[in-house]
């Protein structure tokens, strides 16, 4: 594990210090965007706005509700932008009782990543006999539970006749992909999310696949009013009134969310399989 010398990697960093109890930051993985700005009343480029966004896992002392959530705006608003995060938290103290999957995730970043953070004096201590196994019988079995939850919701909200309840079937598909994001995330990481906003799991399933901006892309007005469609929480019908929402962008939310399940059990049946064939490779080599 070598460390990296980055500005914004240490601007971020100061953020994260200071808003929790951290021990170690390890950066796992980054996408960077230019977007070039013009201005038609003038012969050349009047500006680039620059965007970086990271991938990091984050070692803490302490357990703090919404700080994903909370730390991420943070950052978002004090670099007015120029760099966004995915947070990864895990309990410092805690690293030796993970589950198989959880161990192969940590493995892979601690040795794969580049290290931003590590409180003074206090290095972290943790090794590996090896690379951990994955328990592709237990990863079998969660994506099992995971998509029967999507199939379920999925089916029973395509049961229902559109009067003025797309306000609960939007509900509805939420649940059904908040599942199978879940199930991916676990089949292709090792890892179990504690935070479960839809963007929060589709910044961790653009890791592996671009299936959640191919099948639901935020580019247009369109996309991001279905986004928000979307992201239409269960908890929030304890309380609000239902609302009416348009009939078509019912349907075409169901067209997609039908869509990323069917490509869904595909990407996870093939990666299934592979990890399955890993071992007996391994043998015979």
């Amino acid at each position: 594990m070598k460390a990296i010398k980055n500005s914004g990697l240490q601007t971020i960093s100061n953020i994260i210090v200071e808003s929790i109890s951290t021990s170690s930051i390890f950066c796992f993985g980054e996408k960077n965007n230019i977007q070039v700005v013009q201005n038609p009343f003038q012969e050349f480029i009047s500006a680039q706005k620059e965007h970086t966004h990271y991938y990091l896992m984050v070692l803490t002392d302490e357990y703090i509700i919404n700080a994903v959530a909370d730390i991420s705006d943070i950052i978002k608003t004090k670099t007015e932008g120029r760099y966004t995060v995915t947070l990864f938290f895990f309990k410092a103290k805690y690293g030796h009782y993970l589950t198989p999957n959880q161990i192969y995730f940590y493995h892979q970043v601690l040795t794969k990543g580049y290290k931003v953070y590590e409180r003074e004096n206090m290095p972290l201590s943790i090794s590996f006999d090896g690379t951990p196994k994955r328990n592709i019988d237990s990863t079998r079995s969660y994506w099992k539970n995971r998509n029967k939850v999507a199939e379920t919701f999925l089916r029973s909200e395509n049961q229902i006749d559109y009067m003025d309840t797309g306000f609960v079937q939007d509900s509805m598909m939420h649940i059904a992909v908040e599942q199978i994001c879940l199930g991916l995330i676990n089949v292709f990481l090792g890892y179990y999310p504690d935070h479960f906003s839809m963007a929060y799991l589709f910044d961790i399933c653009e890791i592996f696949t671009p299936l959640t901006s191919d099948v639901f892309p935020r580019t247009t007005s369109e996309d991001k009013r279905l986004f928000e469609l979307l992201k239409t929480n269960p908890s929030s019908l304890r309380w609000a009134n239902i609302k009416e929402s348009c009939l078509i962008d019912t349907e075409l939310l169901d067209k997609r969310c039908s869509l990323f399940h069917e490509r869904a059990c595909s990407i996870v049946e093939a990666e299934l399989e592979r990890l399955e064939n890993l071992e007996p490779k391994k043998q015979k080599s």
